[in-house]
């Protein structure tokens, strides 16, 4: 796990002096889950627990759309890349993206690096997850529950069973995806 502000608010993990890492992780295959920070740094989210409901998602956001544009996602073709709260909100954003890196060139092709990520199913509603399944399909979610943090989601596998995924589907969420990324069986 990395988390979204390696050196504190403000820091990326696009600098070049993480290519190093990158490369690294490339090199070794590694899942890496990119975490968001418990400070995103935007001090609108300090009130209303605005810092579990928004401020960690576009904390996770940034970070990873940067390292989208940035041709990470692309590059470290080895590395398995999790991003989560449904690949935090990116799939939403995928046409702003889409025709930003239109209007940018040079830029890293977004919908290559979502068709790469791998995401959780910390979303706490049904409707979100099928969308999110059918934007990035449900062979590359893995159940998520963000225990014991007040934010978390206390039973996990009903939200699959909501959004209607199949006992195979589900087996591979609930379990099969984190012990093939994590090389546990």
């Amino acid at each position: 796990m990395i988390g979204t502000l390696p050196r504190g608010v403000g820091s990326v993990l696009d600098t070049a002096d993480l290519d190093a890492f990158w490369a690294a992780a490339d090199e070794t295959g590694a899942a890496v889950h990119i975490h968001p920070s418990f400070d995103s740094g935007d001090p609108r989210t300090n009130d209303y627990g605005l810092q579990n409901a928004v401020g960690r998602i576009t904390d996770a956001m940034v970070a990873v759309a940067r390292l989208v544009y940035k041709g990470h996602i692309a590059r470290y073709k080895n590395v398995k890349f999790i991003v989560p709260m449904g690949s935090a909100g990116l799939p939403f954003l995928l046409g702003r993206l889409t025709r930003n890196f239109a209007l940018s060139p040079g830029l890293g092709d977004p919908a290559e690096a979502l068709g790469r990520i791998y995401t959780d199913t910390i979303l706490h509603d049904a409707r979100v997850l099928q969308f999110v399944i059918g934007m990035i399909g449900a062979d590359r979610l893995m159940m998520g529950s963000d225990m014991p943090f007040p934010i978390g989601d206390m039973a996990p596998t009903k939200i699959v069973a909501a959004a209607g995924v199949d006992a195979a589907g589900a087996a591979r969420i609930n379990g099969g995806l984190a012990a093939e990324l994590f090389r546990l069986g």
